[in-house]
């Protein structure tokens, strides 16, 4: 795999001590990392239970908007494909369960299916991430939807390279694919 995509061993991020007590539920988890890594979410808003000083303490970015503290992904304590302050992240952290974590604790699915299903999510990111790369606007550190919105607002030119262009269609086919499928399979209605 090219050094620019991001590395996923046989899953991704490893948690310690995950407390999703369904039967597989933690290998899930451990497998995806789709809502820490800025391809799920573009923020997180948190709860009055979170204490941003305390988060901000532990090397969280936290900001401050009118009447809410936030943060934005990827997460900033999502390091080396794990939560870096697992055991005290917030609380929309610790309570979200994503479609194929509550298809699994409902038995509509299996641990293999879901961990497919994982897998195709993050084939369909590292194609985005490939694109990108070959646009010249893949960065890591920015959510996917910033580097894709960066390509996307960029003027076309009539006299452009062909294979820009081309890269171009093609990232819009893959974002837009990307997002149906997470919107059917991950995110919650």
């Amino acid at each position: 795999m090219p050094s620019f995509l991001t590395q996923h061993s046989s899953g991704l991020p490893a948690y310690a001590g995950d407390e999703h007590e369904v039967s597989g539920g933690a290998s899930l988890c451990s497998s995806c990392g789709l809502c820490c890594n800025g391809v799920l979410f573009d923020t997180v808003h948190l709860q009055s239970s979170d204490s941003p000083q305390e988060l901000k303490a532990l090397g969280m970015h936290v900001k401050h908007k009118k009447k809410y503290d936030f943060f934005d992904q990827p997460c900033s304590s999502f390091k080396a494909q794990c939560c870096s302050i697992y055991k005290q992240r917030p609380e929309r952290c610790r309570l979200f369960e994503c479609q194929q974590l509550k298809r699994l604790a409902a038995g509509e699915t299996t641990v293999e299916k879901a961990l497919e299903m994982i897998e195709e999510a993050i084939s369909k990111v590292v194609n985005i991430q490939r694109l990108l790369h070959y646009s010249g606007k893949l960065n890591p550190k920015k959510r996917l939807s910033q580097q894709y919105e960066k390509v996307i607002a960029e003027p076309l030119n009539n006299f452009s390279n062909p294979h820009a262009l081309e890269n171009r269609a093609q990232l819009v086919l893959a974002f837009e694919e990307l997002q149906k499928f997470l919107d059917a399979q991950f995110r919650l209605s």
